[in-house]
């Protein structure tokens, strides 16, 4: 039918439109097994048939065996000479919903199971099993529903029929007249039959009829119903009028409200050429709407959407703004400031929408350029597809650091004496102090130094290479070379979290190194022998 689709796809079931109809041996199969004419043997082969093809073939014929129907007790004489098991089915659910399908779509079998059928998919699917049952049945032939809804069944069917603006409308009003006559529970009036009470395209007749339908069932529900109707002046006179005087007995004041709206209301030709005016208008924005909706309109929306997330990507790691102060706050030992700083390095790296956003342009770039895209691979482990490009450093290298400055320190103070002697020949434990509180101090401050640089490294080499590398590579659509780029970030974040804790750790550490480990000429060796023994004393 004209305005509905068949989805390509239906709820909890991958198979693809074209692949939910059945090849001619099963579609042969399930028709002799329907045909009561032909000799109990060929329908007997007919469902083993099915057996041994399985899956959505024997999902079809255990459906058409188990449906209740005038065929019921036939198809179970059947089912038990043939000692197929359909109780313990061996498909799945979709092969179920495919075999459902099948029934739904198959010519030669049965109206009545074919309708048994799409009634299944639509409480299966919904909405969506509703436009593929659309599409499998003939598109003129829905009036059966409004039978079925007197029999008990397809209740749920037959509301969204009634509600589908693309069905014809005559048919919809039949089955809205088997909805308001269905014992709903009390309070309770569809929305379908709401909607074709106030259809302004329905005669005046079947709109009054619907109306008086619910009002004869629930009095107190079709007081709304009569209500419209009552004030609608494209209803005949007389209907309104009949409308007025059920009210009288259910509402006598609402009767009167709109007895008096009588008096009030526009010419029935007025309110028709209103009501064109209404139609043409939303015509004319519909035709506004699909121009909107034009190859060329749909394209410009996806280089926007895709420029949009491009932006977007560029400005999470602009250097303007991402840890821009962490230089100064370093410099002043502000700790609350840098770990601050971190956490927003790390909050950047670390947000799924990132991810996301790469997978979205993936999408819209496959749309907007097809086979033109350089699409990545399914990636599970992002981190493990990371390199490790990017500034390290340990704590064993700070410790080295600090040991191979002190010993140069403590080499340069030996030749400065080697080469103009003590500064105080008696106080030579003195200048020893003096000297190992510089040495201890410039090597402190020489691993702060360090392990700061560290930190600000990090925070460079992601704005201003591995940052503007992953956008560069979205831009060129390179997705999975972009990947690889957050998988990257992803680890550099690891890794400024522990130069963190590195740079917090070197300015509270205390830096002392021994000189006594060093290698030393024998007279100094004695000298500092001498001073370490009078330390300790002290």
């Amino acid at each position: 039918m004209a305005g509905i689709e068949r989805p390509e796809l239906l709820p909890d079931c991958d198979v693809s439109a074209r692949h939910r109809e059945p090849d001619d041996v099963i579609l042969d199969s399930l028709v002799r097994l329907a045909d009561d004419s032909l000799a109990d043997s060929w329908r007997i082969s007919s469902l083993q048939a099915c057996q041994i093809r399985g899956r959505a073939a024997l999902a079809a014929a255990s459906f058409m065996v188990q449906a209740p129907g005038p065929w019921h007790d036939e198809l179970q004489r059947i089912l038990s000479m043939s000692r197929v098991n359909v109780d313990r089915p061996s498909y799945s659910y979709a092969e179920y919903t495919v075999g459902l399908c099948f029934v739904a779509g198959t010519k030669g079998l049965p109206a009545g199971l074919r309708h048994r059928a799409a009634d299944a998919l639509v409480h299966r699917a919904n909405d969506v099993g509703y436009a593929e049952a659309r599409n499998l049945l003939p598109k003129n032939g829905w009036g059966w529903l409004a039978d079925a809804v007197r029999e008990g069944w397809a209740v749920w069917t037959a509301n969204l029929f009634a509600e589908d603006e693309t069905a014809p409308l005559m048919t919809r009003m039949r089955v809205g007249l088997a909805l308001a006559e269905y014992e709903h529970p009390a309070g309770y009036v569809p929305g379908a039959v709401e909607q074709l009470v106030a259809h302004s395209g329905a005669t005046s007749a079947d709109r009054f009829a619907l109306a008086m339908a619910v009002a004869q069932r629930a009095p107190h529900d079709g007081t709304s119903l009569l209500c419209c109707l009552a004030a609608d002046p494209i209803v005949q006179v007389g209907h309104r009028m009949q409308a007025i005087e059920r009210l009288d007995a259910i509402d006598p004041a609402m009767a009167e409200k709109m007895r008096a709206v009588q008096t009030r209301l526009p010419a029935a030709r007025l309110a028709r050429d209103r009501r064109r005016e209404a139609a043409e208008r939303t015509q004319r924005e519909a035709a506004a709407q699909r121009e909107r909706e034009t190859p060329e309109a749909v394209v410009d929306r996806l280089g926007s959407k895709i420029e949009e997330l491009l932006d977007d990507l560029r400005g999470r790691g602009s250097a303007d703004w991402l840890a821009d102060q962490l230089d100064n706050h370093i410099a002043e030992t502000d700790w609350d400031s840098v770990e601050q700083d971190i956490a927003d390095i790390c909050g950047l790296i670390r947000d799924d929408g990132i991810e996301a956003s790469l997978r979205l342009l993936e999408v819209l770039t496959q749309i907007r350029f097809g086979s033109e895209a350089n699409l990545a691979p399914e990636i599970s482990d992002l981190d493990a597809q990371g390199d490790q490009d990017f500034p390290r450093l340990t704590q064993e290298e700070l410790e080295g650091q600090a040991r191979a400055e002190a010993e140069r320190s403590w080499d340069f103070w030996r030749k400065l004496v080697e080469e103009h002697g003590w500064d105080d020949d008696d106080d030579r434990s003195g200048e020893l102090d003096h000297q190992m509180d510089e040495v201890n101090r410039n090597v402190g401050a020489s691993i702060c130094q360090t392990a700061g640089n560290h930190l600000r490294e990090l925070q460079k080499h992601l704005v201003w290479e591995l940052w503007p590398a992953l956008v560069s590579a979205a831009e060129a659509r390179e997705y999975a070379v972009a990947r690889g780029h957050l998988a990257t970030a992803r680890l550099l974040s690891g890794e400024a979290e522990h130069a963190e804790a590195l740079w917090k750790k070197a300015t509270v550490e205390n830096y002392s190194f021994d000189p006594l480990t060093m290698s030393w000429p024998r007279d100094f060796w004695l000298v500092l022998e001498q001073w370490r023994g009078v330390a300790d004393g002290r």
